[in-house]
């Protein structure tokens, strides 16, 4: 079969796939709103896979701000389909996703299994899961589950969504708790965690010379005595960026001199840029701007002391610790993605007070001063990637899931 069929019309795409159902092993379908670039791996993995046929059904035209996509050059080895993803605006900036084209896909093909968003915003995967439910196909949401628990009449309805689902796979352990503690059988969740393309990262890690480092903290002016944090993602105000400059400007008068590199671009960039003025720590920001080259984010993570993320972390958990650098966040993990649970105190990161510059301050600098952590630390980074959050793992878990499912 030829994978790069993502240029034909949806219905002869169905047409094709359903005379290939004969000879093929169990079509198990994907449906996913786009595919970001950083599941390429996954996906590459999955198309290789023998005992079950993974097509990914997807917006192959999807653009959103800050998210890279995977480009017709980086699926020519990944089994797609192509579904348009229709927006559906609601009050307080949501809205709905809707692919009449996934729908239409999975009546026709009738998979073994479907694999939809887990997003209680996605109109298709509500649709197919009611129609797995009519028909005996099995449908598992992919996704976060839940973070807190909540009440009243989103609680019900986030509820009555869940259990529409003959299985979950689910980025953590946490969640997978939270959902058994809300009545939900944990035989239908399965922890599949999450993953970015450890293979690339680890060839590149281990290309990294001391020379290397060496000469880009020179680069920004980083003396042997100081510090060097890093955050890698977008410049945004949920991000809380604004702790982190303070918390430099901070220990500056402390007497420790750290530098901050950004990765990244934003809206808040310019408030960022006059904080650091502000704290009169011009010489110590230094703004990159984006960085897609994963060799030089590579290096660039691999020279730093410390990530940092104040809020809102997620995958740059993951991107840090490939490459055995330690990573700082705060401790109300209800406002994180669900790679914090990578984060352990004192092992592979640090944790500080919510909203607290004085305490995160203070984790700073017991990451740095009187000598960075990391070498202690970057051994441990490695494994929980190497053991957790990589995409062959990723792939095996989530193959275990569907088959578990089916065969209930």
């Amino acid at each position: 079969m030829t994978l790069r069929d993502d240029a034909l019309p949806i219905h002869r795409q169905q047409s094709r796939a359903a005379k290939e159902d004969a000879v093929q092993p169990p079509h198990v379908m994907i449906q996913q709103t786009c595919i970001p670039h950083y599941r390429q791996r996954l996906f590459q993995i999955l198309t290789q896979e023998r005992s079950l046929r993974f097509t990914c059904v997807a917006d192959l035209g999807w653009f959103g701000p800050y998210l890279q996509v995977l480009d017709k050059n980086s699926r020519h080895d990944i089994r797609v389909r192509s579904a348009k993803t229709w927006r559906i605006p609601l009050l307080f900036r949501k809205y709905l996703t809707f692919q009449p084209g996934a729908i239409l896909y999975a009546i026709r093909t009738r998979p073994i299994a479907l694999i939809a968003e887990g997003s209680v915003y996605s109109l298709t995967a509500w649709i197919l899961a009611i129609y797995g439910r009519l028909f005996g196909m099995r449908v598992l949401f992919w996704g976060h589950g839940i973070r807190k628990f909540e009440h009243g009449p989103k609680w019900l309805l986030r509820r009555l969504f869940y259990r529409l689902a003959a299985g979950h796979l689910l980025y953590s352990n946490y969640a997978k708790d939270l959902l058994v503690q809300a009545g939900l059988n944990p035989e239908v969740l399965h922890v599949v965690h999450n993953s970015l393309d450890y293979d690339q990262q680890e060839r590149i890690d281990q290309q990294i010379s001391q020379h290397d480092i060496k000469s880009w903290r020179t680069s920004l002016n980083v003396a042997d005595s100081e510090g060097l944090v890093i955050f890698t993602g977008r410049l945004q105000p949920e991000k809380r960026l604004d702790l982190l400059i303070r918390a430099i400007g901070q220990l500056r008068r402390h007497g420790h001199a750290v530098h901050a590199a950004f990765i990244g671009d934003g809206s808040e960039k310019s408030v960022l840029v006059g904080i650091a003025s502000d704290e009169g720590i011009t010489k110590q920001v230094h703004f990159l701007g984006p960085v897609y080259d994963e060799r030089q984010i590579g290096l660039y993570l691999a020279a730093s002391d410390l990530a940092v993320i104040p809020s809102a972390a997620g995958l740059s958990i993951m991107h840090a610790m490939a490459f055995g650098t330690p990573v700082l966040i705060h401790d109300d993990v209800t406002q994180h993605g669900p790679e914090w649970e990578a984060v352990q105190e004192g092992i592979t990161g640090f944790y500080y007070r919510c909203n607290d510059v004085a305490d995160m301050t203070a984790k700073i600098s017991e990451a740095i001063f009187p000598f960075p952590k990391k070498q202690a630390m970057a051994e441990a980074c490695r494994t929980v990637i190497r053991e957790r959050y990589n995409p062959r793992l990723h792939a095996e878990k989530i193959i275990r899931g569907v088959t578990r499912s089916v065969c209930r």
